[in-house]
């Protein structure tokens, strides 16, 4: 393996979030990516050309010889990326594997608002071991606040239906998924869709709270921090309930992964690389809600910045908004080794840029302290948590 050093940064895993797709084929109103006022994707080829995405490849085979990495995910992602016709993706799986197997080891994934599926898919997915992930929000009633289509109609059956060919046709190989995302609202019954999805056959779930900056505040009275802190705990209850080690939830794996007996544990290194349909390369483009700092971010392209310099400016870019600093009101809480400030775009704000608690605050507190509570009601030393706790820091 390539030793690191200063101009070579040391990198475990390179997760590359390919947009093949700049269109979506439904309207979801808390869409970052196309409802956040970010209309550049929309100057974009609306899918990738497959010509593109060989020199995608290339570029990525490069960057991993450059620097040693050993392991490559490519998470395809859109605006919604089957809209690719399923052998243009089979091609384009294809090229990719030609340039960067000989190099690293390859796993892809899809990330898909579920109301497109046919046996063609199905076919591209099992020749190439795509890792599928289906947005969807639980039920009906919660799905449907958000995730309409473009003429405001549910798109929770086709989603449902797709799902759950999906769960039929992976039969149970986790590497395959179907794993889910769903985007928290304050008005959901969260213990419902986690049986929801249980009872289904979903074991992989991850719950995000809504984008928003400290700019963006909350919509109403009922709409609190507090409340998604409530919601992140009612998941870890009825995950504990279930007593199912199997189960993965991402927020809770992320949390209880701080507090897991038998000795110490080596975080991996994961980079993530944004690259859009027409070759650019983006910053995470989960950071465009502080969208009045991530729109002067300068792009560079694949044809004209090798990964190694990319990564070079990402981290002096990172660097200088303060990032990863946690933030100077967040020094002497109890939790802040586990949240270290939350997601960087929900501290965003236009006046005091990353330097200030996340908009959820209050929610981390809750869910936090929840877990503690039930944590230790079931068994877990508190002394070892509170151990545990001042040694993350």
């Amino acid at each position: 393996m390539t030793p690191h050093t200063a101009d070579r940064p040391f990198v475990d895993t390179l997760q590359v979030v390919f947009k093949v797709a700049e269109r979506c084929n439904i309207d979801c109103d808390y869409c970052y990516y196309f409802n956040m006022g970010d209309t550049r994707a929309l100057a974009r080829p609306p899918v990738v050309d497959p010509d593109r995405a060989e020199a995608v490849g290339q570029w990525i085979a490069q960057g991993c010889q450059d620097l040693g990495i050993e392991k490559v995910l490519v998470s395809f992602h859109g605006g919604e990326p089957m809209l690719l016709k399923p052998r243009i993706f089979d091609r384009i799986c294809a090229s990719l594997r030609a340039a960067i197997e000989p190099h690293a080891s390859l796993g892809f994934a899809i990330q898909t608002n579920g109301t497109i599926l046919s046996p063609a898919w199905l076919e591209a997915f099992s020749r190439h071991r795509v890792h599928v992930g289906v947005s969807i929000d639980g039920d009906r009633l919660a799905h449907d606040r958000h995730r309409l289509d473009k003429r405001g109609r549910s798109t929770f059956a086709k989603t449902r239906h797709n799902l759950e060919r999906l769960v039929a046709w992976s039969a149970g190989e986790r590497g395959l998924g179907p794993s889910t995302i769903s985007v928290l609202d304050w008005r959901n019954d969260l213990c419902g869709i986690y049986r929801g999805f249980r009872e289904m056959g979903i074991r992989e779930m991850s719950f995000l709270l809504p984008d928003r900056s400290r700019d963006d505040g909350f919509t109403g009275e009922d709409e609190t921090a507090a409340a998604y802190g409530q919601q992140l705990a009612d998941v870890f209850e009825a995950w504990l309930k279930e007593d199912d080690a199997s189960v993965f939830v991402r927020q809770i794996d992320r949390t209880l992964a701080r507090f897991r007996l038998g000795g110490p544990m080596r975080s991996e290194t994961v980079q993530i690389v944004v690259v859009q349909s027409d070759g650019s390369i983006a910053l995470n483009d989960s950071y465009i809600p502080a969208l009045s700092w991530y729109r002067k971010l300068p792009q560079t392209s694949v044809d004209d910045t090798p990964l190694r310099d990319h990564l070079t400016l990402v981290r002096a870019l990172e660097a200088k908004a303060g990032l990863h600093r946690l933030p100077s009101r967040c020094e002497g809480c109890a939790w802040a080794s586990l949240c270290r400030g939350g997601d960087v775009e929900n501290r965003y704000s236009r006046d005091g840029g990353f330097d200030n608690p996340s908009a959820y605050c209050e929610g981390y507190q809750v869910f936090y302290a929840r877990v503690r509570d039930l944590l230790v009601a079931n068994g877990y030393p508190q002394e070892v948590f509170e151990t545990r706790l001042e040694g993350a820091a």
